[in-house]
């Protein structure tokens, strides 16, 4: 059973205090103080139960016990970088390359999505000699200054003058709200023909793109 410092008020009134206002809640009228979760279920100060369909990091579940244990049996022995030898480090890398393609044999692990997508678009970037992004309304990527550049979710709070010269937004593929609907013929081709046309008119202007971030705010990378 979990437990807290604190009441819920003096929990928020803290935060309120020390924790940069940049750093949101979710549901900010009312917070949901969550003290303890078990697989997919999330619980509260009251023990009330919540459905957790937000979450992005636990993804075989919450505190799922073969997770808890391998953490606490490494934890207990190592935790270092990745600049001394190891055999997990190599012995998780092949095990994860023998999933994929032979050509996807080279493995970087990180520590976030911010540094994972950070590292792609300089990979990318490097790799094609190209410097323009093509990314979705309302997508966010990380929230390190290269991807906050490349995040309209983040720089349209800001103000429009904002969005950067290399960064070009098509609009989302959301055949319930978005610009081309269920009862489009064709939406995909409708999309697909909305990041042509991005393409098409960053080559009128002498720029080439680097790569296509496809990814709303909503999921991960």
């Amino acid at each position: 059973m979990g437990s807290e410092l604190f009441g819920k008020e003096r929990t928020l009134e803290l935060r309120q205090r020390h924790i940069g206002p940049s750093c949101k809640v979710f549901f900010a009228k009312d917070p949901l103080k969550i003290i303890r979760a078990q697989g997919q279920y999330m619980y509260d100060e009251n023990n009330k139960k919540y459905l957790d369909c937000i979450n992005n990091v636990a993804h075989v579940g919450h505190c799922h016990p073969t997770v808890v244990q391998a953490a606490t049996k490494q934890m207990e022995l190592l935790n270092t970088n990745a600049r001394f030898l190891h055999d997990n480090l190599v012995q998780y890398a092949k095990q994860l390359s023998e999933t994929l393609p032979p050509q996807l044999s080279v493995c970087y692990f990180v520590n976030s999505g911010s540094e994972a997508n950070d590292l792609a678009l300089r990979l990318a970037r490097q790799y094609t000699g190209h410097h323009d992004i093509i990314t979705l309304e309302h997508a966010y990527h990380g929230h390190v200054t290269s991807l906050i550049d490349i995040s309209p979710y983040k720089f349209h709070e800001l103000h429009a003058k904002y969005q950067k010269e290399f960064v070009h937004v098509a609009p989302s593929p959301d055949v319930y709200r978005g610009k081309y609907r269920e009862d489009h013929p064709d939406p995909a081709s409708a999309y697909a023909g909305e990041v042509n046309a991005l393409i098409q008119e960053a080559r009128k202007k002498g720029r080439k793109v680097t790569r296509k971030l496809f990814s709303h705010r909503d999921s991960n990378d």
